[in-house]
C-alpha cells in the first residue's frame, strides 16, 4: 500500500531470487541432474564383474565343463588341500598326474582371480611353495576353487568360505 495515495501497488523492490519458491522449483531438476551424473560416474568406474557379455558362448561351454566333472567322478578322483605358512600341499587320490593346476576365482572381483601350479613330490603329493595361496585363503572372502590335471581332461570344483586351512574336493 502506498502511504501517499492509499492505493495498493505491487512490491517492485523485491527481486525474484529473494523469493523462496523459484529456488524450491529449481531444486528438483538440479537434484535429478546431479544424481544422473553420480550414477554415470559410478557405472563407469565400478563395472559389474558378475555380468558377462559372452553369455551365449559361456552357456554352450557348460556341457563341456560337465563332461570334465563327470570324468573326475568316473575316475574316482578326490583331493585335499592343506595350507600353512610355507605354502600349500595338495594330496590327490584316484589318478597319477605330473602337474596340477589350481584356479582361484573370487566371487565378486575378477581382478583377484589367480592360477597356481602344483609340482609332484612323488606319488600323490603335490607342493606349491608360493605363500600367496595361503594368504588369499587365509583372509575373509568367498572363493571358487577349480583343480585340473595337466591335460585338462578332468576337474574338481569347490566353493570355499575363507579363512580356511584345509579344503577337500
Amino acid at each position: 500500500m502506498n502511504s501517499r495515495t492509499g492505493t495498493l501497488q505491487p512490491d517492485t523492490q523485491t527481486h525474484w531470487y529473494r523469493h523462496r519458491w523459484p529456488w524450491v522449483l529449481m531444486l528438483v531438476p538440479f537434484a535429478a541432474v546431479l544424481f544422473g551424473v553420480f550414477m554415470f560416474v559410478t557405472a563407469l568406474y565400478y563395472p559389474d564383474d558378475v555380468v558377462v557379455d559372452t553369455y551365449y558362448r559361456d552357456g554352450q561351454a557348460i556341457n563341456q565343463l560337465r563332461a570334465l566333472d563327470d570324468a573326475a567322478r568316473a575316475l574316482g578322483i578326490s583331493a585335499s588341500l592343506e595350507l600353512d605358512a610355507q605354502g600349500a600341499r595338495l594330496t590327490l587320490a584316484g589318478t597319477q598326474e605330473p602337474l596340477l593346476q589350481l584356479f582361484l576365482f573370487h566371487l565378486t572381483d575378477s581382478q583377484a582371480d589367480r592360477v597356481f601350479l602344483f609340482q609332484s613330490e612323488g606319488g600323490a603329493v603335490f607342493q606349491n611353495p608360493d605363500a600367496t595361496l595361503a594368504r588369499l585363503l587365509g583372509a575373509e572372502g568367498v572363493w571358487y576353487l577349480e583343480l585340473r590335471g595337466a591335460d585338462n581332461d578332468w576337474r574338481l570344483r569347490q566353493r570355499v568360505v575363507t579363512p580356511a586351512e584345509m579344503v577337500r574336493f
